[in-house]
């Protein structure tokens, strides 16, 4: 039970429920989120693979290599080589200076592409989730910061001498992210409120 729950934490639950919230607003349909969702999953296993954090398990390697195989065929857009791109590049962010400093922008760049990859993606929401995720990615390099130092990852805060234990500061980016998506897409409030409710009793489940 308890190695089931390690696996579940790291495929963060509270991220999921927000990015269906986005996806909600932008009008996606029942393909296109079932197709962005491979693509969630793949990101996320793919990420732990190459991190190794301690305290979380080890995933095979078909475990992301399968669900980013599938994808394609809920969502045939040439934008798939970006998102793919993106998603290796942010796998470096503990092994690269440069790759953490930049890691909130290609973070950004990750989500906004979930928006590129929709027929109802405009340029404008694009950029405004680009800008959104990527303070919101920040935030979780604030909250990360003593940890990173000691780890010697080079996010942001840290190469700016920030090196305290911030933990409340991303969840209160995320919930701030679920508000935004619900005004902005006019969803039920019962839909923020189930969400609020998966973040609050999933977010300790993730091994930090």
């Amino acid at each position: 039970m308890r190695g089931a729950l390690n696996y579940l934490g790291q495929l963060r639950l509270y991220s999921f429920v927000d990015l269906l919230l986005l996806l909600a607003a932008v009008g996606a349909d029942g393909t296109e989120v079932v197709g962005v969702s491979l693509l969630w999953i793949g990101f996320l296993v793919h990420l732990e693979w190459r991190h190794r954090d301690d305290g979380r398990l080890r995933w095979h390697w078909a475990a992301w290599l399968v669900p980013w195989l599938l994808a394609p065929l809920f969502l045939m857009s040439p934008w798939l080589v970006l998102y793919y791109a993106l998603a290796v590049a942010y796998t470096y962010k503990k092994r690269f200076p440069a790759a953490g400093a930049v890691s909130p922008l290609l973070n950004g760049g990750l989500k906004a592409t979930y928006v590129l990859l929709l027929p109802t993606g405009t340029p404008v929401v694009t950029a405004l989730v680009f800008v959104v995720m990527a303070v919101r990615n920040l935030l979780g390099d604030v909250r990360d910061a003593a940890k990173d130092a000691r780890q010697g990852v080079g996010t942001l805060p840290v190469l700016l001498g920030y090196r305290r234990r911030t933990p409340l500061v991303y969840p209160a980016g995320l919930v701030a992210t679920s508000v935004l998506w619900t005004l902005w897409g006019n969803l039920p409030l019962w839909a923020l409120a189930g969400a609020l409710v998966v973040q609050a009793s999933t977010y300790r489940l993730t091994p930090r």
